[in-house]
């Protein structure tokens, strides 16, 4: 076996951490290591002489499974090329055989552009790695990586999408495959991610994407509304070369451009052949080494361990090992959420106050065999089963001030689960996560404040007002709880800064600058009518989603608080109007809302641009306020209600998919070719719901072939009968159960990949004529 930990080794000189390994390495490695000692061959059989790095035949729990040095720093004699070329052949044959191990079977090979491929084996390979990309990046498992591959026609330069939306995160992966282990990145390529971003993140346009996106798409838009989200880009290269100088800039062109608003937003990452054997070669297990200060040991009824380790060491064992040292835990690390952000400026600016402000972690593992002086454990397969966010945590300050983690130290339990009954490290686990912490929230329950409008409910409204976090209503018809409360209270008041809190950070309204502001002096009857007019704007919102698309689709969906602060400014006095009054109040709610949200839109795309990204709206407080301050200033002014722009009326695009007579023109034209493979496509965001999981259990449901036919054009693959594009879309919803939207028309949901929808197709074929 071939490898480099023997240099390795040889190169740590004679301190502790080179006897270690030693004392570990197999009984061969160390013979042919004391013949290098005694002037003897440096290799061990079967190495090619121009290569004077070889295999370390170490056992698994070395730790250094994996270790793969960049291919360029390997020393060589004779011809330089050659013994380059046989270590990189080596490096793609281990990767190339894992892929097929782990993915056998569960790569979608079904769609046009595979069964095309001049090498249907290479595109298998390519996928197969954006699928292990996936699965080193998330630690998810192979079955469900392969469902995040995309790779195809209309993929638009991105080959795999993970989400996250706990966290919430996006992976979007690129990959490249060479056999010759050579694979690179070029300008088109980045042209193509690019543009396949924007239209991900900025435009929302799902539709222009092929079918296996469609079951991603709702946790995707999910997971990019949310103000705290993270986009990571990754260039899965099955090579070794750098990007080129004019490459880096253009990544740093792309970064900057989507991080305008929040630093943190995109990060772009290359995975080079190296770090492919790396994921391939990795162990399952981990093993970790802490040195603890202050330990004690808890001896009964089971052995355990508590004391205190410094951050910098968590951060080495989250470098090693990331995903994996979460393994046991019920859930990954969350991401950079608002949590997460605290505990990072905590360790970045004061490191030394960090174990008074912030909880330990737990760390299960099967035993501690080895326990030298001062405290330090090895803990065989160990897995952190509470404190992933802090973890998470400490490795973004440790990329942020390597330096500070030295000073901060924080608590830890060490739990060796040898002698332990069955079942006791998920107890243990289960235990652990779910203890209700105590949030600010839960303080402001104790308030006077609240108290008093608990009472006010009861008594002039004969309403529920539950003060406590975990109580239910029953019937929201009967009142509501503190946090709906305040939610409303922040959209209704005057102040945009206001509402932005409640849209980017909802724990900011117990914050005393909020708190206060929102809540000091409040009746009961109005906050109940402050909570009904919110509601009113949800349920509008919600009701209209079929009529909405593209950027005002996202719009609806991300910015309900901005919607319903407009509202309330379109409606002075509400709190103080008669009963009369208000109930015809209440009763203008739906076109107030639909006139708010055409303001918004109107002046989103006015003053921030109509190619900007929706969500950063709602990352960025100026860019709300600029847009909230100018509608409200809008309404104040009596301006007339803009319209809608076309392209953002779901109406107006049938309309003119109607009146296109796309098959017609099509047939007569013969701008498609008879057996051509068409994919079905939603387009808008209830259609996605409803049908994108049913149209995803068997691809059938979603694919159809051309026939010269005006009145039938479509075999659809799932029947073998035909049907005109508007019937076929009908039956999709009918054999579903879904109910269908009252107009669709059919030639806009019906794709030729890398073509365009049937409409499109027609317009092209019309142009061309004239």
């Amino acid at each position: 076996m071939i490898a480099h930990e023997f240099a390795y080794i040889r190169n740590l000189g004679h301190g502790p951490e080179r006897w270690r390994l030693l004392r570990r390495a197999t009984p061969e490695w160390r013979r042919a290591q004391s013949r290098v000692g005694r002037g003897g061959p440096s290799r061990l059989a079967g190495v090619p002489p121009d290569v004077d790095r070889v295999s370390l035949p170490v056992k698994a729990d070395t730790g250094l499974v994996g270790h793969t040095p960049p291919i360029d720093t390997i020393p060589q004699r004779g011809v330089t090329i050659t013994g380059e070329r046989r270590v990189r052949d080596l490096y793609i044959k281990q990767v190339e055989a894992q892929l097929r191990e782990r993915f056998a079977g569960l790569i979608d090979m079904s769609d046009p552009a595979a069964q095309r491929a001049a090498d249907p084996d290479s595109t298998w390979l390519s996928r197969a790695l954006a699928a292990l990309t996936v699965v080193d990046a998330t630690g998810c498992d192979p079955e469900r990586a392969a469902r995040c591959v995309i790779d195809g026609f209309d993929d638009e330069g991105i080959d795999a999408i993970a989400v996250d939306i706990e966290s919430p995160h996006v992976w979007i992966v690129q990959a490249k495959y060479s056999s010759a282990g050579t694979a690179g990145f070029d300008q088109q390529a980045m042209f193509s991610l690019k543009a396949g971003l924007d239209l991900l993140v900025k435009h929302g346009e799902y539709h222009r994407f092929n079918n296996k996106l469609q079951p991603l798409v709702d946790d995707l838009a999910t997971a990019l509304a949310n103000p705290g989200v993270r986009l990571t880009v990754i260039l899965a290269l099955a090579g070794e070369e750098d990007l080129s100088p004019n490459l880096q800039l253009r990544c740093a062109d792309l970064t900057r451009e989507y991080n305008e608003i929040n630093r943190d937003f995109m990060k772009i990452e290359v995975m080079r052949l190296r770090d492919f054997v790396r994921v391939v070669r990795s162990d399952t297990r981990v093993e970790l080494e802490a040195r603890i200060e202050d330990l004690k040991v808890h001896r009964d009824p089971f052995p355990a361990y508590h004391g205190t380790i410094t951050a910098d060491q968590i951060a080495a064992w989250h470098t090693q090992y990331r995903h994996r040292l979460f393994k046991r835990n019920i859930r990954h690390p969350l991401g950079l959420t608002p949590v997460n952000s605290e505990i990072v400026e905590c360790l970045v600016k004061t490191p030394e106050l960090f174990w008074y402000f912030h909880n330990g972690i737990t760390v299960l593992c099967d035993a501690v065999p080895m326990m030298g002086p001062l405290g330090d454990l090895r803990l065989d397969d160990a897995s952190v089963v509470n404190g992933a966010q802090t973890v998470a945590s400490i490795q973004e300050a440790h990329s942020r001030a390597p330096e500070a983690l030295k000073k901060a130290s924080l608590g830890i339990r060490i739990i060796p689960l040898q002698g332990t009954p069955a079942g006791f490290d998920s107890r243990v686990t289960i235990a652990t996560n779910t203890q209700n912490g105590v949030i600010q929230q839960d303080f402001r329950a104790l308030d006077r404040i609240q108290e008093r409008l608990r009472y006010g409910f009861q008594i002039s409204l004969d309403k529920q007002y539950v003060i406590k976090r975990g109580e239910k209503l029953r019937d929201s018809r009967e009142g509501c709880d503190m946090a709906e409360a305040a939610m409303a209270l922040a959209c209704a008041h005057p102040d945009s800064r206001i509402s932005y809190r409640a849209t980017s950070d909802s724990r900011r309204l117990w914050d005393n600058d909020t708190y206060f502001e929102i809540f000091k002096g409040r009746e009961a009857k109005t906050v109940w009518r402050c909570v009904q007019l919110h509601r009113g704007v949800e349920d509008k919102l919600r009701e209209s989603r079929e009529e909405r698309e593209g950027r005002a689709e996202q719009l609806a969906d991300q910015g309900a608080h901005l919607i319903a602060h407009l509202v309330f400014q379109s409606l002075p006095g509400w709190h103080k109007v008669d009963e009369e009054e208000w109930a015809r109040l209440r009763g203008s709610v739906e076109q107030v809302t639909a006139d708010a949200f055409r303001r918004a839109i109107y002046t989103v795309d006015t003053e921030v641009g109509p190619s900007s990204h929706i969500s950063s709206l709602f990352r960025s407080s100026e860019r709300y306020e600029t847009v909230a301050r100018a509608a409200a200033e809008a309404i104040r002014a009596g301006k007339p209600v803009p319209e809608l722009a076309e392209n953002y009326q779901v109406s107006e695009s049938e309309g003119r998919a109607r009146k296109a007579r796309a098959v017609s023109v099509i047939v007569e034209a013969e701008a498609i070719e008879e057996g051509t493979t068409l994919e079905f496509r939603p387009v808008t965001g209830p259609e996605r719901s409803a049908l994108a999981a049913w149209v995803a259990e068997d691809p059938r449901r979603g694919r159809a072939t051309w026939a010269r036919d005006k009145s039938k054009p479509l075999l659809w693959e799932l029947d073998s009968l035909r049907y005109s594009p508007t019937a076929l879309v009908m039956e999709i919803f009918r054999r579903a159960n879904k109910k269908a939207p009252k107009a669709v028309q059919g030639t806009r949901r019906w794709f030729v990949p890398e073509r365009g929808s049937l409409v499109e197709i027609a317009d092209q074929a019309r142009a061309q004529a004239e």
